[in-house]
């Protein structure tokens, strides 16, 4: 299937995976820097926290809306195409933000529109990417390829916000968006790069399939293992808890308590995937102590807990920033462990004919509720601190663990 020769010690032997590695390590390290410079951005034009709310929802919407049909277009059309298509948009897309900015012309509605419409495009690229690994390589490296492309993820959003801190005072805000779209080009470079015989796609896999197909999967998931129902529902109101909060209610968290920069936002989000990168290494390690059920649980708890002493940046006479990079850092050790353990359980438990559907419904689960969370943060910040707000959900996340630790049958789940 691939056109190269394929190494079986090492993936980045092979010439495709090299091109494709370097590409989505650069354009993901670009993607960091905007989904920080965005935020921070709105919140500096407007100073609002609904409209900060309001561009996460923009940025996280599509993939809801349009997430559905992503995977069906990847079966259907040239994957190579999809994600050069992908890119070259984006590229273009995100330039416009520094020039309507340069013509003071960049309202917020606009702004919104461009992150909506560069996000869009953004949700081609990954299912185009996954699907065409296979093609690239020999199947008995797909598991290290996989791996791989995980962990890269992580390393790009550290690096992308590291750097981003470091050049925030030499470039300037706006400027850090041409940096960004410069990535996409390089990431449409490296795919241009690379050369292989197509495999066989699916001709029948249309939007009314897939829909069925889905829809098979919901049933499956509500009517034949009420364990996966629980485990879905549970990890979906952790994230409505966390990830408005995470995204959101820390840039806020950043301007009320000490007035900080930019650059203090972008050093305190680059702790997240320093911290996921190391945990990915000892997860695999300890998850197998427990039952995956308790083990998904307890992170679930961890999650919610580590995000309380938030409340008390400011007021125990340590340095703010210093306090919220530390227990972000510690916050994010967890993250790897739920996302591994989830992950497993549904390879333990679900038939393999169905494990496509049933990710696709957990997929939907984690990305609506992350957009309803997102916009809701915004809008409470309007009334309450946000000191205050990391205090009720890190409450109420960490008891949507608890819940589903007091449930036998969801604890004993391996």
């Amino acid at each position: 299937m691939a056109a190269y020769p394929v190494s079986k010690f090492s993936p980045l032997v092979n010439r495709n995976i090299s091109f494709l590695w370097v590409g989505q390590l650069i354009s993901q390290a670009g993607d960091s820097i905007t989904h920080m410079a965005v935020i921070w951005l709105m919140l500096d034009i407007t100073g609002s926290p609904s409209l900060t709310g309001f561009i996460a929802f923009a940025a996280t919407a599509p993939a809801l809306i349009f997430g559905l049909f992503s995977g069906v277009l990847a079966d259907h059309y040239r994957r190579r195409t999809l994600m050069l298509i992908s890119d070259l948009a984006r590229f273009f897309l995100i330039l416009l933000i520094p020039l309507f900015y340069s013509m003071d012309m960049l309202s917020p509605m606009l702004l919104a529109l461009i992150v909506f419409a560069a996000a869009s495009f953004g949700t081609l690229f990954n299912p185009a990417r996954d699907a065409i690994i296979p093609e690239l390589v020999h199947k008995s490296q797909l598991l290290k390829i996989n791996a791989l492309i995980q962990s890269t993820g992580y390393l790009a959003y550290f690096v992308g916000l590291f750097g981003a801190g470091m050049l925030l005072s030499t470039l300037g805000l706006v400027n850090l968006f041409i940096l960004d779209s410069g990535t996409f080009l390089i990431s449409f470079l490296m795919i241009m790069l690379i050369s292989y015989q197509r495999g066989e796609q699916r001709a029948t896999t249309y939007e009314s399939r897939h829909l069925s197909e889905l829809k098979k999967g919901l049933r499956y998931v509500i009517y034949e293992d009420r364990r996966l129902f629980w485990i879905i529902l549970i990890t979906a109101l952790n994230n409505l808890f966390i990830m408005g909060p995470a995204v959101v209610g820390t840039p806020l968290l950043i301007k009320e308590v000490w007035d900080g920069s930019g650059r203090d936002f972008a050093f305190i989000e680059s702790s997240y995937g320093i911290g996921m990168l190391l945990a990915t290494i000892f997860v695999y390690r300890y998850a197998s102590k427990y039952k995956k059920g308790t083990w998904l649980m307890l992170a679930l708890i961890y999650d919610g807990l580590t995000f309380i002493p938030l409340y008390w940046v400011g007021h125990l006479g340590i340095d703010p920033f210093w306090l919220t990079i530390s227990i972000i850092f510690i916050h994010s050790l967890g993250i790897p462990f739920i996302q591994v353990t989830r992950t497993t359980l549904v390879h333990s438990i679900v038939p393999g004919h169905m494990q496509g559907r049933v990710f696709s419904m957990i997929n939907l689960a984690v990305i609506g509720v992350m957009s309803i969370s997102v916009a809701l943060t915004g809008i409470l910040a309007e009334w309450i601190s946000p000191r205050t707000i990391f205090l009720i959900i890190g409450v109420g996340a960490a008891m949507s663990g608890l819940m589903g630790l007091s449930m036998k049958t969801i604890r004993d789940t391996d």
